[in-house]
């Protein structure tokens, strides 16, 4: 700022005032035109939905897993061996989804960083 901000008491100048305001909302709208680095919110987006894709996947395995083996255990009356074995094999179940959604993911990416770039002739 060109001038200090008067104490009370002292005279301003309106027009001085208003040159200023003026100048600050301008810079202002420039600023708000052009940014530097436009927020990628798309990527970001995509990247908390597959987080949040891969930790229900893995949680859903280990609880079906957990019910199932349970029930059969109390049905069967085996106890804890097709609990402890359901569970393992939700919780590959889980893995397995979870990769196939990072998977999928990663070849999108590529895919679209592949279009985005200029093609070399």
């Amino acid at each position: 700022m060109d001038k200090p901000v008067p104490k009370a008491g002292q005279e301003t100048d309106p027009e001085d005032d208003m040159r200023r305001v003026e100048a600050l909302e301008a810079r202002v709208k420039a600023a708000r035109k052009s940014p530097e680095n436009p927020p990628s919110n798309q990527v970001s987006q995509r990247q908390t939905n597959v987080a949040y894709r891969v930790l229900v996947d893995i949680i859903a395995g280990l609880l079906v897993g957990g019910f199932l083996g349970y029930w059969l255990d109390r049905w069967l009356g085996l106890a804890p061996y097709l609990l402890v074995t359901m569970i393992f094999l939700g919780l590959v179940a889980g893995a397995n989804n979870a990769w196939r959604a990072i998977r999928a993911y990663a070849e999108d990416t590529a895919k679209d960083e592949q279009s985005d770039r200029p093609s070399e002739r």
